[in-house]
């Protein structure tokens, strides 16, 4: 990583160096002379160099949001940043790693998700893992808890797929004020 007066401005990676090695462009690699290619290889410090703009994820990034940006801009890394401080890198590795989990781990991931986040009684809800494929039978109070559940747990890092087969009790799809009685709040 390049900084200048502690702020991140570029960032030098192996493949800004191999054009060093590169030789000179005459239809060779590339059929277009590339601009910033003559820049890399004929450059002697890192400003001539690196790569930029430098994009970046905070602490808090989802993975599939890093994951996402990456793909996008085609980097393999992102430095992690804390108020515009550089206090870590992500690689395309780190991402695979904690997205790809074993079945039994995601599944525990999905009943916490459930309790914790969504007070979703997950005795309620059967959870079967397979292949990252999570399966979801049991009935939930409301139509709309059915839909939060499922749109939960496929954004839960490691999830392939949902095939849900939730039912609910009471549609609330439906549910509508009575004229000339107290509004329930929540329902609008």
């Amino acid at each position: 990583m390049v900084s200048e007066s502690g702020e991140l401005v570029g960032i030098l990676t192996e493949a800004d160096l191999l054009y060093k090695e590169l030789p000179e462009e005459r239809g060779g690699w590339l059929s277009r002379p590339d601009p910033q290619g003559v820049r890399k290889r004929e450059g002697l410090v890192a400003r001539d160099l690196m790569t930029w703009p430098v994009f970046t994820v905070e602490e808090d990034t989802p993975l599939r949001e890093a994951a996402r940006l990456m793909a996008r801009h085609r980097v393999n890394r992102l430095p992690v940043v804390r108020e515009g401080r550089v206090v870590g890198i992500v690689s395309r590795a780190d991402v695979l790693k904690a997205l790809v989990r074993d079945d039994t781990e995601l599944e525990r991931a999905v009943r916490e998700a459930l309790l914790r986040e969504l007070w979703v009684d997950p005795a309620t809800v059967h959870i079967r893992v397979e292949d990252g494929v999570v399966h979801l039978e049991g009935t939930v109070d409301r139509w709309s808890d059915k839909e939060l559940v499922e749109r939960w747990v496929a954004g839960i890092d490691g999830v392939v797929a949902v095939r849900s087969q939730l039912t609910y009790r009471v549609d609330d799809r439906r549910l509508r004020e009575v004229p000339g009685s107290e509004p329930l709040g929540w329902i609008r």
